[in-house]
């Protein structure tokens, strides 16, 4: 329970900013030893930044896509990836490309209504 309590602690205490690499959580927990049994992603969206840090303010739909198609490459072998997506408007593909992650993965998938906030 007192790891538990100090992770939940740690998180709270991270801020969100500068987008989100996918490909950089699959990293992580690739790197995880022993690997985990079970993932749980929470996510608004497609990802907005790859390997490297993105050097423009936006992106586009398309390429948010490209950057998903490429951390899917990356998903640790023989862990179900768990997904609560909380929809954003302007990412129509989110829920589709994420169901086909938590589909071939064996994790399941959750998605809020659309007026969810």
């Amino acid at each position: 329970p007192e790891v538990l309590d100090g992770a939940v602690e740690k998180l709270r205490q991270v801020v969100p900013e500068k987008g989100t690499s996918l490909w950089q959580a699959f990293l992580s927990i690739d790197a995880l030893t022993p690997p985990p049994d079970n993932v749980i992603l929470l996510t608004d969206g497609l990802p907005t930044i790859g390997k490297a840090p993105a050097r423009r303010g936006t992106i586009t739909a398309r390429q948010r896509l490209k950057l998903f198609e490429q951390a899917y490459e990356g998903v640790p072998k023989g862990v179900p990836i768990n997904i609560l997506l909380y929809p954003m408007e302007g990412d129509p593909r989110a829920a589709s490309s994420f169901w086909q992650l938590a589909m071939a993965t064996r994790g399941s998938f959750l998605s809020l209504a659309e007026d969810w906030p």
